[in-house]
């Protein structure tokens, strides 16, 4: 019996909430690295995201129609409007930058969210942020400004895009909380992959189509699978649990965006980016040991 509870006791809300935005920041991580690749292969990046959205579109609508998950549904609800341009927003930004830079560091820029979220979440939220954990915030920043290097030859101004998308991530991450949980996960899913499909479509209209082959469509759909995973998962992690608790856990993507940058990309970080990518995993374990430590004293 005590070792049924202890398991029972592991899947807590906020033990969930983890395993989402794990599997979810991962989803994420794959996907972006073959969107680039599916423009190494010829394709616009808008185009690429057109047609990756048509997809994913399709693919929300049909489980979502099946599930009647858009019976009764305001999708004229302000945080729900407010998330979906957030995520237009921030991908056209991040997506612009990301041909344009390493992908390693774009992807660990992109970490600036979760410390801006566990910051904002003890601001706006009212969640509990201890100081210890306020230090790792700063110290996850530091590290961000580390690959950023704002001051230096290394400096772009593709990095400033992709801290701007990161800031219409954060503003995302509220709005979803925000969004009535009577609108199931996979209705926002669709709405969202539909006004993305829009937008790109109409960038794509001013940047040029590039020839569509059989390898760059073979990328794209599997793109679509890991960003429907991405999707849900994100979507399901700030329903369940504290942003506070699982925002750490999107670090995952520090080591996915290495991982993913050697293999697809032949890219490997220079020493100053490795330090700080390690700073930035090193915050990330710390706020998870904090957190851990804080559920013990509960």
């Amino acid at each position: 019996m005590e070792g049924v509870k202890r398991r029972q006791s592991g899947w807590s809300p906020n033990t969930l909430a983890c395993i989402y935005m794990t599997v979810g920041t991962l989803g994420y991580v794959v996907n972006d690295g073959l969107i680039r690749v599916a423009t190494e292969d010829g394709l616009d990046v808008y185009q690429a995201l057109f047609l990756r959205s048509i997809a994913l579109t399709a693919v929300f609508a049909f489980f979502s129609t099946r599930r009647r998950e858009f019976s009764g549904v305001d999708f004229r609800q302000r945080p729900l409007v407010v998330r979906v341009g957030a995520e237009l927003v921030g991908a056209a930004l991040f997506f612009a930058a990301l041909v344009n830079i390493e992908f390693a560091n774009a992807q660990t820029i992109l970490m600036l969210v979760p410390f801006a979220v566990t910051a904002a979440a003890a601001l706006f939220l009212g969640e509990r942020v201890s100081r210890a954990q306020y230090v790792v915030v700063v110290l996850g920043f530091v590290g961000v400004l580390v690959v950023v290097r704002p001051a230096t030859d290394a400096f772009s101004w593709w990095s400033v895009m992709v801290v701007g998308g990161a800031a219409a991530l954060v503003v995302r991450e509220f709005a979803t909380r925000q969004v009535s949980e009577a609108i199931p996960a996979g209705a926002i899913a669709t709405i969202t992959a539909a006004a993305l499909a829009a937008l790109t479509g109409v960038l794509s209209i001013f940047t040029g189509w590039g020839d569509v082959t059989a390898d760059a469509l073979f990328v794209l759909a599997l793109a679509t699978s890991f960003l429907f995973v991405g999707y849900l998962g994100t979507i399901q992690t700030v329903r369940v649990g504290d942003l506070s608790v699982s925002s750490p856990f999107r670090y995952t993507a520090v080591l996915g965006a290495v991982v993913v940058g050697q293999l697809f990309f032949d890219e490997t970080p220079d020493i100053i980016t490795g330090i700080g990518c390690l700073v930035i995993v090193i915050s990330g374990v710390a706020a998870i040991q904090l957190e851990r430590r804080a559920e013990v004293g509960r």
